[in-house]
């Protein structure tokens, strides 16, 4: 054990750690708001059907499983996004949770400094279940939903596990899931009481989640061959000489590259919305021409709309394993047309274009901020003389690109071929991309439905910022598939088929998740790695296997048939 405690890795409101030693110079935020610009899609509306950017690798819900993951390990809201801010000690980069898979966002600091979030019986955890509305509305509020305050803001470990309707019910789904696994060990063991039963019930859930991250989570987002080697060896010291990045010396935290590019992937996988049930789908924000930005969508931090409730979970994640994908005829895209029945829908692909909702971001989702005038005056601050995408609300709102980009920028990391270099030095088979992968897909004026990819500017194909980069990595695949008229252009149809429909973080991006995944379990004393039984099996439903709708199921929730 170290100073730290759970092994090696750290605690909560240390300094974030580095992959490799920080850049002296940054990107000219000038670059940077033109990248940002060439990253968003255009408009859209939600469908139903099969979805030309659809990504059959992750069906949709683990792109918010994936959030609830990023709340669980890492909240940054001291550094400044303005490079001016820089050497003051309380705007660096630092990490306000503790960079652990302990489910702190679920279970805060416990029944005994915490016990509003629980129930009498000391081990259970609270929730609405009732039909009494928690603050005034205009709308009629779901039955079940988080425990809120007067004020409609949910009492929670983590307050970004309520941005937005889907992550406010997964929320839910793990407190069901704890309150299920509390029932059914008193069931088994009635001396079982108290401090002991949530003890025990918090190791089961923490294990089964860390488990479900490792055997369901990353085989569907990153490819195989990159996380082969970690996968057969089955021992942290097995695995010890494996890490060409997160050495065990590095893992007091998390590290920047991970925080501030590689993880944020999944962002790129965000559909424009969603469908929830028979009666509602929503875009998950609204949209760039939207001057209103609380106007109907699936933003969140208020009580749970009765239409916003998830009735089959079916719709967010399967009952298969990863590698199987739908067999369901996908040669037409999705239209207008209405088709309310349980489909399970899909994340959007890890590419280079972030959906329109995206690129003017609701008020109520953005960072804090210490700066005098909030986030939107630091970004202005920071890009000037360029100005923020948002024409249409006042204030304006910044893009999550520019926001990824910025905050890259501030924390220094290097560019993705630096890391792909170390990859490479350190024997993986790494291949740093060619220019014509380092491009942005956009739409064709005067011919719907297709598109051109074109490269980046020249300046920064040779030194990428990290996230485009990744995602770029997960695009290369695309690139190779589609078959390019003479103009240069493509049908989108081309995206529902073959390896035009399917994307997988690649070896800078999946590298750099999967040793952070694994190293932190390998270095935690606590993990299901070092502290379970040997012969521990998770409590799940259904057939029992290693995948999420199997807890759902456990928890009492439908997921399909």
């Amino acid at each position: 054990m170290s100073d730290f405690g759970h092994g090696s890795v750290g605690t909560r409101e240390q300094a974030f750690t580095t992959l490799l030693d920080l850049r002296e110079e940054g990107y000219p935020p000038h670059k940077l708001v033109e990248l940002a610009a060439k990253i968003k899609a255009e408009v859209d509306t939600v469908k139903d059907g099969p979805d030309p950017e659809e990504n059959l690798w992750v069906p949709a819900g683990y792109t918010y499983f994936g959030q609830f993951i990023d709340h669980d390990l890492t909240f940054d809201n001291t550094s400044s996004l303005n490079p001016a801010d820089t050497g003051e000690q309380d705007r660096l980069p630092s990490n306000l949770r503790t960079p652990r898979f302990d489910l702190d966002s679920l279970y805060g600091d416990g029944p005994d400094a915490q016990p509003f979030l629980y129930a009498e019986d000391g081990a259970s955890l609270l929730f609405k279940n009732s039909n009494e509305n928690q603050s005034h509305t205009t709308y009629e509020q779901a039955t079940q939903d988080l425990l809120r305050s007067p004020n409609g803001r949910a009492i929670i470990g983590d307050k970004r596990n309520d941005e937005n309707s889907i992550i406010s019910q997964i929320q839910l789904a793990f407190v069901k899931y704890h309150n299920a696994v509390v029932q059914k060990l008193s069931k088994d063991d009635e001396k079982l009481t108290g401090t002991a039963l949530f003890n025990q019930a918090r190791n089961e859930v923490r294990w089964t989640y860390q488990k479900l991250v490792i055997e369901d989570f990353l085989p569907r987002i990153v490819k195989a061959e990159v996380l082969a080697d970690l996968q057969e060896a089955t021992t942290p010291d097995d695995r010890a000489d494996l890490y060409g990045l997160y050495t065990e010396y590095k893992r007091k935290n998390l590290p920047r590259e991970f925080v501030v590019a590689a993880y944020r992937f999944g962002h790129s996988g965000v559909r424009t919305g969603y469908r929830l049930n028979k009666e509602t789908r929503l875009t998950i924000f609204p949209s760039s021409d939207d001057p209103k930005p609380d106007d109907d969508s699936l933003l969140g931090f208020e009580p749970l709309p009765k239409s916003h409730v998830i009735d089959d979970w079916g719709r967010f994640f399967p009952n298969t394993k990863p590698g199987v994908f739908p067999t369901e005829p996908r040669k037409q895209p999705a239209d207008e047309t209405i088709r309310p029945e349980v489909r399970l829908q899909f994340a959007y692909k890890i590419d280079t274009t972030l959906v329109d909702p995206l690129g003017v971001l609701p008020p109520k989702v953005l960072p804090t901020s210490a700066t005098v005038g909030g986030l939107v005056k630091e970004v202005e601050d920071t890009i000037s003389p360029d100005h923020l995408p948002d024409t249409v609300a006042t204030p304006p709102r910044p893009s999550l690109a520019l926001l990824n980009l910025l905050r890259g920028n501030i924390y220094k990391v290097q560019g993705g071929q630096e890391i792909a270099n170390v990859l490479q030095e350190n024997y993986f088979p790494v291949e740093i991309l060619e220019p014509k992968y380092l491009c942005t897909r956009n739409a064709v004026d005067g011919k719907e439905g297709f598109f051109k990819f074109e490269e980046i500017d020249s300046t920064l194909q040779t030194d990428t910022p990290l996230w485009f980069y990744i995602l770029a990595e997960g695009q290369a695949s695309v690139v190779d598939a589609i078959k390019l008229d003479k103009d240069g252009t493509f049908n989108e149809e081309q995206l529902l088929q073959g390896d035009g429909a399917k994307t997988q973080l690649g070896w800078v991006g999946g590298r750099i998740v999967a040793e952070v995944f694994y190293g932190l379990l390998d270095s935690d004393s606590e993990s299901y790695f070092n502290a379970a039984p040997e012969d521990w099996e998770p409590l799940l439903g259904g057939n029992r296997e290693v995948i999420l709708a199997n807890l759902l199921k456990f928890a009492g929730l439908t997921v399909g048939n």
